[in-house]
């Protein structure tokens, strides 16, 4: 620990200093006091006209919290709810829609002051999908993503997941429905009959995500609400970025896309930017591409292989007092073109607590 002795300066604030050293107000506060005489006690939200000098643990909040990984003491003062509908759309030939699923979702968003810690919980979910044989592995899917809320975590300076300080409570909570509820679960009672390795997969592949931290991280990131706060909350800090990620369309292949922030508008009050990836297709073989296609593909839709792209657009605009996102829309579509197209569109709104 280290302990100074700041002397305050014309136009300092409880709240300025405790910024200046990555430190809750109320932390501040309490140091202070606890080594400080009757005369010299920060009682109120302001620095009382006598005093000229802050005992401080200039050790920075963050350290303290890598240190102890206890956040059930922290204050999560700033909220925010939003609410947000993805349409995923599976398009053939231009024409013909396969699959077509809308989800909504509702998140409630609290933010520990002068920090990037948040805390989130998904408040409500409902879904439509059509046809109707696919209700059952929406429901499905949907249990895994229970399990990751709510969820206590620091983002990086990238717009992703630099640390999650609920980490016990999320892996128990996988160990339980795996050990417990998955087993009872009725398709995948069905899958564990019909398919007994894809069903192992399912728990393997739970098992490399929940438990390993890396995993989870990149596991949480594609999940568009967060994918989408995380990147808003940097605001023009943001730097450019690449993801990774394993095709929708061709097993195993991987992706590479390299994404460009630009300022659509900015006044004092709020900013609008736009996120927009281009595939990099150095690492990419064509002719790879079109034998998995007339493999896999053409069989059924007849046309031959064309040429594959991954779109990746995202505007948000932020309210520039907090960072906290206002409104944002993504579209994000992987697609061999004018044969088959997997659609995501994605709506993210502020609204009243």
């Amino acid at each position: 620990m280290k302990v100074i002795k700041y002397e305050i300066k014309k136009g300092d604030t409880l709240a300025s200093i405790a910024e200046k050293y990555e430190i809750g107000i109320e932390y501040l506060k309490t140091f202070h006091n606890s080594h400080s005489g009757l005369a010299s006690l920060i009682i109120g939200d302001k620095l009382p006209i006598q005093l000229n000098h802050v005992i401080i643990n200039a050790e920075s909040f963050k350290d303290v919290l890598h240190k102890n990984q206890n956040v059930k003491d922290l204050n999560f003062n700033l909220k925010s709810r939003y609410r947000c509908e993805q349409l995923n759309i599976t398009r053939v030939n231009n024409e013909v829609i396969t699959m077509s699923a809308s989800t909504y979702l509702e998140f409630l968003v609290q933010k520990v002051d002068y920090s990037a810690i948040f805390n989130i919980s998904m408040t409500d979910f409902t879904f439509s999908v059509d046809p109707a044989v696919f209700n059952k592995g929406f429901e499905f899917s949907h249990k895994f993503e229970k399990i990751k809320s709510p969820i206590t975590v620091e983002i990086s300076k990238y717009g992703t997941v630099d640390r999650v300080y609920n980490r016990d409570d999320i892996e128990q909570r996988w160990i339980k429905f795996r050990d417990f509820e998955l087993v009872n679960d009725d398709m995948f009672k069905q899958l564990s009959s019909q398919a007994p390795t894809q069903a192992k997969d399912v728990v393997d592949t739970g098992n490399k995500e929940f438990l390993k931290e890396d995993n989870f991280a990149r596991m949480v990131d594609k999940n568009l609400f967060y994918h989408i706060f995380f990147r808003a909350f940097q605001g023009g800090n943001l730097e450019n970025y690449t993801i990774d990620q394993f095709s929708q369309i061709f097993p195993n292949i991987n992706l590479s896309t390299d994404v460009v922030k630009s300022v659509v508008n900015e006044d004092e009050n709020s900013a609008t930017y736009r996120l927009v990836g281009t595939l990099n297709r150095s690492n990419l073989s064509e002719e790879i591409l079109t034998d998995m296609y007339d493999k896999i593909y053409k069989p059924t839709l007849k046309y031959s292989y064309s040429e594959f792209d991954f779109v990746y657009r995202i505007t948000y605009t932020i309210n520039k007092k907090n960072n906290f996102i206002t409104e944002g829309k993504a579209s994000i579509a992987e697609k061999v073109k004018n044969n088959f197209e997997i659609i995501t569109e994605y709506k993210i709104k502020q609204v009243e607590l």
